[in-house]
């Protein structure tokens, strides 16, 4: 059978929009699914990355408030407040720490705008400021807005290591953005900028704001102005480029764009952005606040001695130093000028030292031009040795008063030969090629004399003068062993520094104290390291040093005393009279000029010579480094009292005689005043000294026959016989040898006369003949002047001699020392007459 077809029709379909609209739902809803799916991925990823890069992160953004930045040290004058330079790490840059409190607002407000606008908004990270920098930077095609927040660049230059702060990763942005959101949460966005504001660098080794507006505007950073404070906002996005002392230009351009910001965030109206704008800016050249670098660089080698590189370079330390700017400055004016003058004597550079009392440094000029390096100016003079010549000598006169001399000790000043250990021998000369004779030490001392020195060091020992120069000191000189006596004269090296501080040890009464150019270091927390206190120091010139160093001042501020070789008005005198104690001093070949001393108030050494040890021509210390020496002398005690030194205890004044150094008796020709330590004044008076009578012109002895009237006694220097050929030779008086004739005027003489020895002979022989005349019975005699009443006979004669011989006196038995002839003849008309004669027997 056939199957019976019925009608079925199609089935309804949906309208084709419909369909559309379907298809789109569902695949709406699939993207909904997937873009769900994807968020909680992303979101289950990033907690996954902040769980694993937080274990890995935990607790370094407590790092933040650990966290002090490196700061410089800063050296200031002794006032406190001004500052002399900042001491710069070599691997880093200047920084001080400046309470956020302290900043001006506009600098906070310029900070922000273009750093950070919405800072107090995000939780350390801004992904909007982010996309927003990107269209920015894409649109302008320059940068002008960074896409790293505060926090982020705070976390980047404190919390990330060196190493990893420049690297391009997406890790390290990672790293950066968790930290800086840990940040946010730990700590106020006070704190933060802060930190910020007080560590990101502004280029010219200058970190920090407070180091930023030293380094371009010589300021503090609370004493910017609005123009400033938008131009060093705009700094740390590109140091380098944005440089204004290299690129004015390009960081003005910068500076227009932070103003900009600052007005569109409500920070500035136009009119004060653009006032901000067109105001002057005065940058400050660079190093234009270095002074007194020898000074600055002296101190900062003593910081590092003390407390290391790493506390000095980045440990923010404040250091009050005791330079005095206005003597210094003083010291630098008198020290050019002086040496301009000198030039054409081949004198280039010139040292100066001032000491207090306490020993701080008021003033080191290390050399005339810092800059100039034809004379090595930036070399420090007054740290380097150099030969001192005499200015030493004071040290062996020292050493010698605590042995038991005394200013009234007897030197002779003669040609001198010294047998060294080698077996050489040493003849030093004086500076003016003379000899002065016998010479007390306070004159050989005041004039300079060189003899007198070297047979002081030979009393003293050469290792016992250079401890004496150690204890007073001197940090140079450190092998006795390697120099010999003309040490005293300057052979050894010193420097001018210790040089006068050993002046300064004189001046406080033998007290040492070493160079003070620090008197304050606080640390960047507050803490006081050090705080220089007064101290009377070490004694160095033992039990009576007090006593002895005043006598050396006695001594070297004796301008009398001192004319003998230098003459009246010379540069060691003040002009006002004020006592002023100061010793010169000159190297071999006119090398090294000295001028140290001192005055109640301060003392001064000076230097002059060339850095290459150059000879000058003819520059010694008195028209070299006297002349400076004398300048600021002058100036620094101008309207002090004038006061004399103060004399210690245990000093006594005595009378004594000027030539010989003993106590002055009533025969005295010149007797002066002397000071010396108790105890140790002269027992003894007239030493060298001889008086004898004579008669006639002076030039023979008093005869027991000589006039009365004529007699007189006579006062005579007589020396040991190894310094009487200096006598003679400089014309000083001796006294006769032989007795005065018999006075010819006498008309008795042709009755009685002895002719032969002839008075004052000097017998030598066993037998005396003797001749004369005698005009009538004669009896010939002798005696000892010391026992002239007893009478020994010789000879006798009834008939008269005429120039014949009266009889042979035997003197063989007879000892040394002066007799008396005696002729005594009787006239035939009975009147007796006598002849004597007196003579000496010398074996």
């Amino acid at each position: 059978m056939a199957r019976l077809r019925t009608f079925q029709p199609y089935a309804r379909r949906p309208a084709p929009a419909l369909a559309v609209l379907r298809f789109l739902g569902r695949l709406l809803l699939a993207f909904v699914k997937l873009a769900l799916l994807a968020i909680e991925l992303a979101v289950l990823a990033m907690l996954c990355v902040y769980y694993y890069y937080g274990r890995e992160l935990e607790g370094l953004e407590a790092g933040i408030g650990q966290h002090r930045p490196a700061e410089t040290t800063q050296l200031f004058a002794r006032d406190g407040q001004t500052l002399l330079y900042e001491l710069v790490d070599p691997q880093g840059g200047r920084r001080t720490v400046v309470d956020l409190a302290r900043m001006p607002k506009a600098l906070r407000d310029a900070t922000i705008a273009v750093e950070d606008a919405n800072f107090y908004e995000n939780p350390g990270v801004d992904l909007r400021g982010i996309l927003r920098a990107m269209l920015q930077n894409y649109q302008s095609q320059a940068v002008v807005s960074g896409a790293s927040t505060i926090t982020q660049q705070l976390v980047r230059n404190v919390l990330l290591p060196p190493e990893e702060r420049t690297a391009i990763s997406f890790e390290r942005k990672l790293r950066e953005a968790i930290l800086a959101f840990k940040v946010s949460r730990k700590y106020s966005k006070d704190q933060i900028l802060g930190l910020y504001l007080n560590e990101v660098y502004y280029g010219n080794q200058a970190y920090g704001v407070e180091a930023a507006a030293q380094t371009y505007f010589g300021k503090h950073v609370w004493e910017l102005n609005v123009a400033e404070a938008s131009l060093l906002a705009g700094l740390p996005q590109s140091p380098t480029t944005l440089n204004p002392l290299t690129n004015l230009a390009g960081a003005r351009a910068r500076q227009k764009i932070t103003l900009g910001l600052m007005v569109k965030f409500g920070y500035l109206t136009t009119a004060e952005a653009r006032a901000a704008f067109s105001a002057p800016l005065n940058f400050v050249p660079p190093e234009s606040s270095l002074v007194a670098p020898h000074f600055v660089f002296y101190v900062r080698q003593l910081l590092e001695q003390r407390y290391g590189p790493d506390v000095l370079y980045r440990g923010g330390l404040r250091v009050v130093t005791s330079l005095d700017l206005h003597w210094q400055a003083a010291a630098e004016r008198v020290v050019r000028e002086r040496v301009a003058e000198l030039r054409s004597r081949n004198a280039t550079n010139a040292g100066l030292v001032m000491l207090s009392p306490e020993g701080q440094v008021l003033a080191m000029v290390g050399s005339v031009d810092y800059k100039n390096k034809a004379i090595d100016g930036e070399v420090n003079v007054t740290l380097a040795p150099r030969q001192p010549g005499s200015a030493l000598k004071p040290v062996v006169y020292a050493a010698a008063l605590r042995r038991g001399w005394t200013p009234a000790t007897v030197l002779w000043d003669v040609p001198t030969e010294f047998k060294l250990a080698d077996g050489t021998v040493y003849a030093p000369h004086n500076y003016d090629d003379s000899w002065h004779g016998p010479q007390r030490l306070r004159m050989a001392l005041a004039n300079s004399l060189n003899i007198p020195a070297v047979k002081t060091i030979e009393f003293v020992g050469v290792e016992s003068f250079v401890e004496q120069a150690h204890a007073m000191g001197i940090t140079t000189l450190n092998d006795s062993s390697a120099y010999g006596l003309a040490l005293v004269l300057g052979a050894g090296e010193v420097k001018l520094l210790d040089l006068t501080n050993l002046y300064n040890t004189i001046r406080n009464g033998g007290y040492r104290r070493d160079p003070a150019p620090i008197l304050k270091v606080i640390n960047s927390r507050g803490e006081v390291l050090e705080n220089i206190t007064e101290s009377p120091g070490r004694q160095a010139l033992g039990e009576q040093g007090e006593q002895i160093a005043y006598l050396l001042t006695d001594i070297l501020s004796d301008n009398e005393a001192r004319h003998y070789m230098f003459g009246a008005d010379n540069v060691m005198e003040l002009p006002d009279g004020r006592p002023a104690a100061v010793k010169t001093g000159t190297s071999n070949d006119w090398r090294d000029s000295w001028a140290v001393g001192y005055t109640r108030d301060v003392t001064i050494g000076v230097w002059v010579g060339n850095s290459d040890g150059a000879p000058m021509q003819e520059v010694a210390g008195v028209n070299g480094a006297g002349t400076i020496w004398r300048a600021i002398m002058q100036a620094y005690n101008a309207g002090r009292p004038i006061l004399p030194f103060p004399r210690p205890t245990g000093i006594t004044e005595v009378a004594i005689c000027a030539d010989t150094g003993g106590l002055a008796g009533q025969a005295c020709p010149n007797p002066i005043a002397e000071h010396f330590v108790a105890g140790s004044e002269p027992k003894t008076s007239d030493v060298f000294v001889k008086t004898v009578k004579v008669a006639g012109d002076g030039s023979c002895l008093a005869a027991p026959y000589s006039p009365p009237a004529e007699v007189r006694e006579q006062r005579f220097a007589v020396y040991p016989p190894q310094y009487q050929a200096w006598a003679a030779a400089n014309g000083v008086p001796q006294p006769p040898t032989r007795y005065c004739p018999p006075p010819q005027s006498n008309p008795s003489s042709s009755i009685a006369l002895i002719g032969q020895p002839s008075a004052g002979a000097l017998i030598t022989t066993t037998q005396v003949l003797v001749r004369g005349s005698a005009r009538g019975s004669y009896t010939l005699e002798w005696s000892s002047a010391a026992a002239p009443d007893t009478w020994q006979p010789i000879g006798d004669g009834t008939l008269g001699v005429v120039d014949g011989i009266l009889g042979v006196w035997a003197t063989g038995g007879l000892p040394p020392g002066d007799y008396v002839l005696r002729l005594r003849v009787l006239t035939p008309e009975g009147v007796p007459v006598e002849a004597r004669s007196t003579l000496k027997i010398a074996r």
